[in-house]
């Protein structure tokens, strides 16, 4: 039940790449009534539809799942339900999402030779034919593309990827979770790794340099959004581990314009789940709350890096 660098073994990361073809096929994983499109596909739009929802409306910053304290517990939550579909798809109920550390390429002189992006890695997604983007974001809401077509990035093209330092800096110096006013303005850990403050803008900064889809609201179009979001995740569990005692804020008596964000909040969700799925109930990947089980805890091969 451990989460691993992607580049580690080459058994996990066939088995990653089987799994998500596996859920982008409507054959085998179809989007229940939505004919043509999958399981993948719904977890793109999910993604999208948090990012149009603003919290309050009455703004455009802070929305269900970005620029705001519930950004971390939101992708670990949105994370535990992909990876249990991934289980599903490659047939091992031991299987967790495994990782790509940037940092690591981030130290290389060119970050776009890393293996990772080797054809037999995840340069093998922009074949267009063995991937497709379907869905994009439209002006008012989300987009079935009539013909499909191929993922596209631009490795490098712009911006640059955290490096190791900068990821130690912000979990040596931010002691507190996050602050007022709670948004893309804030102080915070939250903040610096989500990449609105601090100059190594990390989680956003890796979407810029790998481009293309990666920076759009349909942005898990792109595998590497989740080998992305699981490394965000294992950075927020070393610093959880550093600071223990460091409350998750809001509280739950904060303003109600802070809805999907105060520590009891239901997080935005697509599923019917039979347990509303909170910040507080993820905060622990060793014991994740209902609706989630025993088989859904997971831990990380390492975070020496990260001290």
């Amino acid at each position: 039940m451990i989460r691993r660098n992607i580049l580690s073994d080459e058994g996990l990361r066939q088995r990653f790449i089987d799994g998500v073809l596996a859920l982008k096929d409507p054959a085998r994983f179809p989007w229940p009534g939505q004919q043509g499109l999958s399981i993948y596909d719904f977890f793109v739009a999910w993604h999208h539809q948090s990012m149009m929802l603003f919290t309050p409306p009455t703004q455009r910053d802070r929305n269900a799942a970005h620029s705001g304290p519930a950004f971390l517990p939101w992708h670990r939550y949105y994370l535990l339900r992909f990876e249990g579909y991934l289980r599903t798809a490659v047939g091992d109920p031991e299987f967790r999402l495994p990782y790509w550390d940037w940092a690591a390429d981030a130290a290389l002189s060119n970050p776009r030779q890393s293996r990772i992006w080797a054809g037999t890695a995840l340069g093998r997604f922009t074949g267009p034919r063995l991937w497709q983007v379907r869905v994009v974001p439209a002006e008012r809401g989300l987009t079935r593309l009539a013909r499909p077509r191929p993922l596209q990035r631009a490795l490098g093209s712009q911006g640059a990827l955290p490096t190791r330092e900068a990821i130690r800096a912000v979990l040596r110096d931010q002691l507190l979770y996050d602050a007022p006013p709670y948004s893309s303005a804030s102080n915070g850990f939250r903040n610096y790794l989500e990449g609105w403050e601090g100059p190594a803008r990390i989680h956003n900064s890796v979407h810029v340099w790998v481009g293309g889809d990666m920076t759009d609201s349909t942005s898990p179009n792109d595998p590497t959004f989740f080998l992305h979001h699981c490394n965000v995740d294992r950075i927020w569990y070393a610093w959880q581990r550093r600071y223990p005692d460091a409350p998750y804020l809001p509280a739950q008596s904060a303003p109600a314009d802070l809805a999907f964000h105060r520590i009891d909040d239901t997080l935005y969700s697509v599923f019917r789940e039979t347990t509303p799925v909170t910040p507080r109930s993820v905060l622990n990947p060793l014991r994740p709350g209902a609706p989630f089980r025993t088989a859904d805890r997971y831990d990380y091969d390492s975070l020496t890096d990260l001290q």
